[in-house]
């Protein structure tokens, strides 16, 4: 913190002037000894020999002048970054001052109790409240907060310090000083990063080729990930070190480590791994630059080569390339669009091309071994799943859409057929069969990343409703051949889009319908085959029924119909659909509480009729569980008349609805329920009745 970072840039302008210097001797040298041999005067075998030995100095004075250059460089760079770190721990150090904490001059924090609350903002005043009044826990993980904010500032400066002396060390050894040989650097470069990422590249090469790694190794390969992560040359300069068909070795070798052999060491192997995935993000963040196009190139090679690796080997199986690269690019984060995009477009056209390409003998799925991307295809629609505008850029395309949803193969492992050892193998879905490509979907359709427990709704771009259009399109195509993988990502798209899809199951002319009835309905049928989904679907269409509810003009009915019309859509889809869903007792609030983060936010007054609608919704399930009624005993009016008539009760109560239109009203919305039933009944090509 008190060391003269200005003795750095001064001493890189006399490193400049050493350069300057040789220069200046390079050309003595060249015309007064070297030019000797190069003239007439002197011929002969002498003349030659002397020739090369003056060629050799005069080339040494060259390279003396890149050398020198090349470390001022560094050391330049090296006072840039001291500069900015140091700035960076003087700045937390200054706010954890004014947020009441005491900093020493080792980097301990603690608690102030001098400090003025007034000038801290009121932080010191929050600290002071908590640790005064015997709250010590809030105050110990304010203190907690503020150490690691230390910490790691004071970390980056280590980290950075380690990778100056890495440099230093190596821009002095000329390529060939490992021969024994001695003399100055021709090949010198200037930049920090450099040199951290080829050192590093020979201790992952080691690795990669299966050799034991010391523990201040690992550590340093850990700090050179953490430091470097985001610049772009170290992280290139790496890779290519590597080449693809390293980068792919390595993986499988660190995989082999952490899941395989395990042991103490699985923590520094698996931030190795985090570190090399990140790496790759910000290599290929470019991805209109030649370097991304030919790396690219390179994966196309070495993505469907087949790799021995111990947890396939197991199995009497090899790694494919994109699976193990998948693998590892599950374990980053921040790719850049594009590269999510250009990887799933490769590997699909890789099994078009082979088809059955990743299939693995036994699930890879569950705590145990559900780490390996043994479906390449869908592990990248996961990881888009992430980025719900790329996910909706990607899932936009109808001809991926059309592929994914319905010509795909998703039949990637080989399930034994019997006891029998001679009876090979059948192919066979994977036990998290299509999860990326539901996630995808989730985002694509909704704008939710569906793995951020913090979602919330958010206004729908054209291209999330295109996508569900397009989903609801190619899935109404599968008809019973639905994936059941499916149904609970469709039921949180179609609840996301509450509003439109209720207008559309209420329509009663089909031309303005806002989605096609008839594509609605079985999917809404498909959805129905799984309880919880059905629950979902369901009970979140609730909101968007109350909604209209409030919504419509005073005295109108229309909205009351409506509602009625889509509590009957749903009911026809459950009653067609194979099996109704029977369980002994009803667990769809849980799962469907889970989706809430799909629903737009309501207002105090719709939200609490949503929950009293969702309510006697959920009786009338459970009850019917319950008593095991059988829907060809019990008619179908009977299973949602608790849900038909808590909507009309709130029908009532927004419209100021006298006691004696009670009944009218109830009547009515039974009656639309039946009418919307009977709709979907023949819209959906069954006889009506």
């Amino acid at each position: 913190m008190t060391a003269d970072l200005a003795a750095l840039t001064a001493a890189a302008e006399r490193w400049d002037g050493m350069a300057g210097e040789f220069g200046k001797q390079e050309t003595l040298y060249r015309s007064r000894v070297h030019g000797i041999v190069t003239g007439d005067s002197w011929r002969g075998l002498s003349a030659e020999a002397a020739d090369a030995r003056f060629s050799a100095t005069l080339r040494e004075f060259r390279h003396a002048q890149t050398e020198a250059k090349a470390v001022a460089s560094l050391l330049r760079d090296a006072h840039a970054q001291f500069t900015e770190l140091r700035g960076r721990l003087t700045a937390a150090r200054r706010e954890a001052t004014a947020a009441g904490m005491r900093v020493s001059d080792r980097g301990e924090v603690s608690v102030d109790p001098h400090a003025c609350p007034e000038s801290a903002g009121g932080g010191a005043h929050d600290v002071h409240e908590a640790h005064g009044s015997g709250r010590r826990p809030a105050a110990e993980a304010s203190v907690r907060a503020w150490q690691d904010r230390i910490d790691q500032a004071v970390r980056a400066v280590t980290d950075a310090d380690t990778g100056v002396r890495t440099a230093l060390a190596a821009v002095v050894l000329a390529p060939d000083a490992g021969l024994g040989r001695r003399g100055f650097n021709g090949t010198a470069r200037g930049d920090i990063e450099t040199y951290e990422a080829e050192a590093a590249d020979g201790l992952l090469e080691k690795l990669g080729r299966g050799g034991h790694l010391s523990g201040n190794e690992l550590a340093e390969l850990e700090r050179s990930f953490r430091d470097n992560g985001d610049d772009v040359p170290f992280t290139r300069t790496l890779l290519d070190g590597l080449g693809a068909a390293g980068t792919i070795r390595l993986t499988n070798e660190l995989n082999d480590l952490i899941h395989v052999q395990g042991g103490q060491r699985t923590g520094p192997y698996a931030a190795i791994e985090t570190g090399l995935a990140n790496a790759l993000a910000t290599a290929t963040r470019d991805t209109e630059s030649a370097w991304y196009r030919n790396w690219r190139a390179g994966m196309r090679e070495a993505g469907v080569v087949r790799y021995a690796t111990d947890a396939q080997g197991a199995r009497l199986d090899k790694a494919m390339g994109y699976q193990s690269l998948v693998t590892l690019m599950q374990r980053g984060h921040g790719y850049a669009p594009g590269v999510l995009e250009d990887l799933t477009d490769d590997m699909i056209a890789a099994e078009r091309r082979r088809p059955g390409l990743w299939r693995q003998k036994g699930p890879y799925a569950g705590r145990d071994d559900g780490w390996f991307a043994n479906d390449p295809v869908d592990g990248m629609l996961g990881l888009m799943s992430h980025d719900p505008a790329t996910a909706a850029h990607y899932l936009g395309s109808d001809a991926r859409m059309k592929y994914l949803a319905g010509e795909r193969d998703w039949n990637v492992t080989l399930r034994d057929r019997g006891d029998d050892k001679w009876a090979g193998y059948t192919p066979a879905p994977d036990a998290d069969d299509r999860a990326g490509f539901g996630a995808a979907l989730r985002a694509a359709a909704t704008g939710i990343d569906p793995a951020d427990r913090h979602a919330h709704h958010v206004a729908h771009t054209p291209q999330n409703d295109a996508v569900l259009r397009s989903a609801l399109h190619h899935l109404f195509e599968r008809g019973d051949d639905f994936p059941p993988s499916l149904r609970a990502p469709m039921a949180a798209v179609l609840v996301n889009h509450g509003a439109t899809v209720h207008a559309a199951m209420s329509e009663v002319d089909l031309a303005r319908s806002p989605l096609p009835q008839d594509q609605l309905f079985e999917v809404a049928k498909q959805i129905s085959k799984d309880k919880d989904a059905y629950g979902t679907l369901n009970g979140g269409l609730n909101q968007a029924m109350v909604t209209s509810l409030h919504d419509g003009h005073a005295g109108s009915a229309q909205s009351l119909v409506r509602a009625g019309r889509t509590v009957g859509f749903l009911e026809e889809a459950r009653v067609q659909s194979q099996g109704d869903p029977e369980t002994a007792a009803f667990a769809t609030k849980p799962y469907f509480d889970r989706a809430i983060g799909f629903l737009p936010v309501a207002g105090g007054e719709v939200q609490s009729g949503f929950d009293f609608v969702t309510e006697k919704w959920l009786e009338d399930e459970q009850e019917r569980l319950d008593e095991k009624r059988e829907k060809a005993n019990v008619a179908a009016y009977a299973r949602r008349n608790g849900q038909l008539m808590a909507l009309a009760r709130e029908w009532s109560r927004v419209h100021h609805a006298g006691t004696d239109a009670e009944f009218e009203v109830q009547a009515q919305i039974n009656r639309s329920a039946g009418e919307g039933s009977a709709h979907a009944r023949g819209m959906s090509g069954e006889r009506t009745e």
